[in-house]
């Protein structure tokens, strides 16, 4: 029971999670009346300082409730929460533990009766008590976040109506007159101020039952009462006419309050008192609830689980979980939420462990299996025929290449036979045509120089001298063109 709680505690997905426990324990269709929250008593006075007990009552006469869920909202500058009680609730699973904030003045719980549930008219809820912190009107209501569920099977919420409680404060009562006007501020001053070096915080929780007090005596004191009980407003019974002021006490289980009393030359001086809260036993054994009734999932799946564990005294704290060593830490409220588990292919171990407000652990452990991928096996035969059709597109671009290689290789071959056999009948061109023009050659010089003969006997006619100019002239020319010919024909 921290200060530290959420102000909406029945959301609405602890709305769902209660409503679906509610269907699944009981199954039981019935029709739907009234249900009623209250307090008792509806109304109490106290004096500042005082403690006063205000019981949490749910009022279902005509048919048969199972879940309770609410926020109670209280006045913070008039009074304040010591304790809450779950003794001789009605309601027996605690979906949420009650919880309470001073600083936001709020009380939230959510629990469940089972079957067959309650039916009647004044079923306990909770106990609460309170202490007066100033003068004033303090009015104690449920919100409108507040149910009552049937136990029909479905959940209905059957609340129709919520009483508040009134709590009247009023001024302390004035000391009486004292002969010396500085008798008052002395007894005023005994208030002893308390500390635990084995308990230091009151607020929390420890698993240590040898508690060890300390406070400093004012000056003047001449004897101390000391006492020890679980009642906030107890009275110390135990003289030392020697004022020691340190104490050690081996104390049992539950909120015990540690009292102090000083006595000066004015008298007793009031009660200063210390809370401490000890809890030395672990959560009680829980299990894994695996929600689809199987441990296996296939690869990619995950695995619904709950695993709520109950602390009678400080409470659910935080759980562990761990998977195959890696650990997660949850809060007390995820535990009874569906949780996913998943992990690779093949089996895992599952190890939770859930950690009380006191430091206790209580742990459980289970497996679960996660199936091999499906893909996986298929990838395998996959690979195999890519792989088979790969090397078929090599080989075959292989031939192609070779084949490539080979016709590069035979055009190369007859090509160059077909250029040395152009060559050679080429030289042989050549050498004809040379043979043949020079015959032709020799042939016209000699009817040249047989005309330039005739010329020393008698006188050429023109014709003749044209001739002779012309032959050679042609021959000449025919000459070089016939070797220029002959000198472009590729070999």
């Amino acid at each position: 029971m921290g200060e530290a709680i959420r102000k909406e505690p029945m959301t609405s997905l602890l709305r769902i999670r209660v409503s679906v426990l509610a269907a699944v324990l009981f199954l039981c269709p019935s029709l739907t009346h009234a249900a009623i929250l209250s307090f008792s008593p509806a109304s109490a006075t106290a004096t500042v300082g005082e403690s006063v007990t205000e019981t949490v009552l749910v009022s279902s006469p005509d048919q048969a409730m199972n879940a309770v869920s609410g926020t109670i909202s209280f006045p913070q500058d008039i009074l304040q929460v010591v304790s809450i009680s779950k003794t001789n609730s009605v309601l027996s699973l605690w979906v949420q533990e009650p919880s309470f904030s001073n600083a936001n003045g709020s009380i939230s719980f959510a629990g469940i009766a089972p079957n067959p549930g309650y039916i009647g008219g004044r079923g306990q809820i909770l106990s609460i008590q309170f202490r007066a912190k100033k003068q004033g009107t303090a009015e104690i209501a449920l919100t409108s976040a507040s149910e009552v569920l049937a136990n029909d099977g479905n959940g209905t919420d059957i609340l129709t109506a919520t009483r508040s409680a009134t709590i009247t404060v009023s001024a302390a009562q004035a000391p009486p007159p004292q002969a010396s006007p500085s008798a008052p501020s002395q007894t005023a001053s005994l208030l002893a101020r308390i500390t635990s070096s084995s308990h230091p915080d009151e607020t929390k929780w420890y698993a240590l039952s040898h508690a060890v007090f300390d406070w400093t005596n004012a000056q003047d004191v001449t004897a101390v009462r000391l006492g020890y009980d679980k009642d906030a407003d107890g009275i110390p019974t135990v003289l030392y006419n020697d004022p020691i002021s340190h104490k050690e006490l081996d104390l049992e289980e539950g909120i015990w309050y540690f009292h102090v009393q000083e006595k000066g030359t004015g008298g007793w001086g009031p009660v200063s008192t210390f809370r401490v809260q000890i809890d030395q036993t672990p959560p009680l054994p829980f299990p894994i609830i695996f929600l689809n009734g199987t441990t296996t999932a296939k690869f990619g799946d995950t695995i619904p689980v709950q695993f709520a564990a109950t602390d009678e005294l400080s409470g659910i704290d935080r759980y562990q979980v761990i998977i195959d060593g890696k650990e997660s830490v949850l809060g007390a409220e995820e535990g009874s939420r569906p949780y996913a588990i998943a992990g690779d292919s093949g089996t895992h171990a599952l190890f939770i462990r859930a950690h009380d407000k006191a430091g206790n652990a209580a742990s459980t452990e289970g497996s679960f299996s996660i199936a091999m991928k499906e893909s996986a096996k298929v990838s395998f035969f996959t690979f195999g025929w890519v792989a088979i059709n790969y090397l078929t597109l090599i080989l075959i671009a292989l031939a192609i290449l070779g084949t490539l290689f080979f016709a590069a290789w035979y055009i190369r071959v007859h090509f160059s036979a077909y250029r040395r056999n152009l060559n050679r009948r080429l030289g042989t061109t050549h050498t004809r045509v040379h043979k043949e023009f020079d015959n032709l050659k020799d042939a016209i010089t000699e009817e040249i120089l047989a005309l330039e003969q005739a010329k020393s006997r008698r006188s050429l006619t023109r014709e003749e001298e044209r001739l002779i100019s012309r032959f050679k002239k042609l021959l000449d020319q025919s000459e070089q063109a016939i070797e220029k010919e002959l000198e472009e024909i590729p070999r």
